[in-house]
């Protein structure tokens, strides 16, 4: 089995699957289709290792550097890990914190929407 997360900040269908994830939602499939393949390559799904168990974080290349706390830097990650990484921050400090310092307008999106969950979640 793999398992696949959806990194992007909205729904994302895999139609030769009949998929429909929503943000950060993980699915098992027995093999990897040719939009899904597409999808990992464009940066719109990740593969999650077992070893991850929760799936919090996408996965890639075991490239030097990628192995990052979660409180890294957003700017020092690639756009989809940036996003993946807010759709799992629950801190609304540092929602904020990210926010003042990203300059790429999908993440910004992304922490303005988090934070409006995570605040509105609050009440």
């Amino acid at each position: 089995m793999i398992k696949l997360k959806n990194v992007r900040p909205g729904v994302l269908i895999v139609a030769d699957a009949g998929l429909r994830l929503a943000p950060g939602q993980v699915v098992e499939v027995e093999s990897l289709t040719t939009q899904m393949e597409r999808g990992i390559a464009e940066g719109r799904l990740a593969r999650v290792d077992k070893a991850e168990g929760n799936g919090s974080a996408p996965p890639e290349t075991g490239g030097g550097g990628r192995a990052e706390p979660d409180d890294a830097d957003l700017s020092k990650l690639p756009a989809a890990e940036a996003i993946s990484r807010v759709g799992s921050e629950d801190d609304a400090a540092r929602l904020k914190a990210h926010l003042a310092t990203e300059k790429r307008r999908t993440v910004i999106d992304a922490l303005k929407k988090r934070l409006a969950e995570v605040e509105g979640g609050a009440r």
